[in-house]
């Protein structure tokens, strides 16, 4: 930290007089603290910071000095964020007895989520979301800041950063999760008011999940480049075991089981959930595991997405694909097989069959003239 002081002639009042300022640097960042003194800036002398023929201002100066340094011995005891906005905050307030910056805030309570996620108490999905959601945070505000300084206005500049990067229901899911972390400051006392004060609005959002035909489609079409064919045996992996991206993303071959019958299976726990997904090794899913040698590819979530979007395109399907639309893919396509609603369960790994019911269980058209066909006979 280094420590000046200014008396800038530019500052002049009708007196001829001008604030002496502070000015601090710390990691390459100046702040200037106006003080509450008026001098004659032609006699302050800049090299030996001090104010000819007036030794009270001087001894003034000495003072603020000393305040400084006692000041920052006090905010880095306490381990507290140190930077030059901190600093001048501290300065001009005070250290209160719970001050804490938004980074450190969100540092503390990662350590407590990550002792949840050890003992179970939140799985790896729920600890990642948090993750995201402090990274979309910190992006959004670009520079620390103390918690108490934090308004409404600050959390609704962070919700349109995060508009600009996704969905409205995806900003709002990282938006209720920095919620969560404010009322976590709210309770520990760094806070008295949530800033998040504002409402938010999930657009309704109807998935339509893929026909077998569309799934072959994409399967048997022929595409340009190797990253796109990697995609594609990903998101016909999904299609045909129902796995979220990120339990596809971790599946090891050791996930891989053989049972009595020698027929192979995924059991896997769900990184959402925690439940077991008992998955049958369809043939489809054989031939891409061995294609992969039982590794596949790894990529971003997002990057993954937008190479769906340019096989969407060159496949000619009108649905927009993302990976979670092959999940709902699957189950639907089960459940119009035939396949009953507590396999189905299993498969998708759902901890009851009313998650299935509620969000899988959708009868494709065709589906639905057969079944309508099998009993016209007992209608008429």
């Amino acid at each position: 930290m280094t420590i000046n002081f200014v008396c800038r002639q530019s500052k002049s009042g009708k007196d001829g007089l001008s604030p002496l300022e502070l000015y601090v640097i710390i990691d390459g960042k100046r702040r200037y603290v106006s003080l509450n003194r008026r001098i004659n800036p032609k006699a302050f002398n800049n090299k030996r910071q001090m104010v000819k023929g007036d030794t009270q201002t001087n001894e003034y100066i000495e003072a603020v000095r000393m305040k400084c340094y006692t000041l920052q011995t006090e905010m880095l005891k306490r381990g507290l964020l140190f930077t030059a906005d901190t600093f001048v905050y501290a300065f001009k307030y005070g250290i209160k007895q719970n001050s804490i910056s938004v980074y450190a805030l969100f540092d503390e309570f990662m350590v407590k989520q990550q002792e949840k996620r050890k003992v179970g108490l939140i799985t790896q999905a729920v600890y990642v979301k948090y993750k995201c959601t402090i990274r979309y945070t910190k992006e959004a505000m670009k520079t620390d800041k103390m918690m108490n300084e934090l308004s409404t206005s600050d959390m609704e500049d962070i919700y349109t950063y995060m508009l600009g990067r996704m969905a409205n229901n995806s900003a709002i899911c990282y938006m209720r999760k920095l919620k969560t972390i404010l009322i976590y400051a709210i309770r520990e006392g760094y806070i008295t008011t949530n800033p998040i004060s504002f409402k938010f609005h999930k657009d309704k959002v109807k998935t339509d999940p893929l026909t077998l035909e569309e799934v072959r489609r994409i399967r048997t079409k022929v595409l340009g480049s190797r990253s796109m064919e990697n995609v594609r045996d990903l998101f016909i992996f999904q299609c045909y075991t129902g796995l979220a991206f990120y339990d596809m993303s971790s599946l090891t071959q050791k996930d891989i089981k053989v049972d009595d019958d020698g027929k192979e299976w995924i059991v896997k726990e769900r990184i959402k959930t925690g439940v077991m997904a008992y998955i049958p090794v369809l043939p489809v899913v054989k031939e891409i595991l061995v294609k992969h040698q039982y590794l596949l590819p790894t990529l971003s979530n997002q990057k993954y997405n937008s190479y769906l979007k340019e096989i969407q395109e060159v496949c000619g399907i009108k649905k927009t694909l993302h990976s979670h639309l092959a999940r709902h893919t699957c189950g639907t396509l089960l459940l119009n097989a035939g396949v009953d609603m507590l396999t189905v369960s299993k498969v998708l790994g759902h901890s009851s069959t009313k998650t299935t019911e509620a969000v899988y269980a959708k009868l494709l058209p065709k589906t639905i003239i057969e079944r309508v066909e099998e009993v016209s006979d007992k209608l008429l």
